[in-house]
């Protein structure tokens, strides 16, 4: 039987080398990051929508091109934003980008639970077929919900959908679900903002209740 950390540590190696690749080749930043504009703002909203997001400080986690710190500040962000990514190629863009913004090369597997979010963010990240891909998008979730104070997201594609090219890797949302169960029992999943994503979000507390305006007694 082949070792669970065996498997995490092949997961991080596959992304950061294909990451690597897809950042050096030619191409605007859509295609970098294998997706259209329109797409990855639909997933941005999908969590913004949702959540009050405006003073929050987020940890966008496979930071890309930037996408969403530059959709953040479309929005009219005026929180702490941390975006970090495993492909140094990938930081340096963002950087070039936005000079504003703060970015860095991290592992999150190897992040101090210490420092904590309020959010933290994974959009897309677990997109492509990888060896032990299952055992780095549970590792990764996980350490999502260890640093955010509220909540964690995780967008994903769903094996709902037909016609993904042969190394794209959807989700069954049956399978997100117990996932994110076994670590909370305050889970959303979504399956409703795109014909071909879900996303599921993991919460420290459940939301009625830490919403006074919603308590009537």
């Amino acid at each position: 039987m082949t070792d669970p950390n065996e498997l995490l540590a092949a997961g991080i190696a596959s992304t950061r080398a294909y990451w690597e690749k897809k950042a050096t080749a030619d191409g605007d930043d859509c295609a970098r990051i294998e997706m259209s504009s329109r797409a990855q703002r639909m997933r941005f909203e999908n969590f913004l929508v949702h959540h009050d997001f405006a003073n929050a400080s987020l940890l966008d986690i496979g930071c890309g091109a930037g996408g969403f710190f530059e959709h953040l500040s479309e929005r009219g962000f005026s929180g702490e934003y941390l975006g970090v990514d495993l492909t140094p190629e990938m930081v340096e863009r963002c950087r070039s980008r936005f000079p504003g913004g703060h970015f860095e090369c991290r592992n999150i597997l190897e992040w101090p639970t210490e420092q904590r979010w309020d959010y933290t963010l994974a959009f897309s990240i677990h997109n492509v077929r990888m060896p032990g891909g299952r055992e780095l998008l549970e590792g990764v979730t996980r350490r999502q919900f260890e640093l955010c104070r509220r909540g964690a997201h995780v967008d994903l594609l769903t094996d709902r959908y037909e016609g993904f090219d042969p190394h794209i890797q959807p989700w069954r949302a049956e399978e997100i679900l117990t996932m994110a169960l076994a670590i909370t029992p305050y889970v959303v999943l979504r399956h409703d903002f795109l014909p071909n994503a879900l996303s599921v979000t993991l919460y420290r507390e459940p939301l009625i209740d830490t919403h006074p305006h919603l308590v009537l007694g």
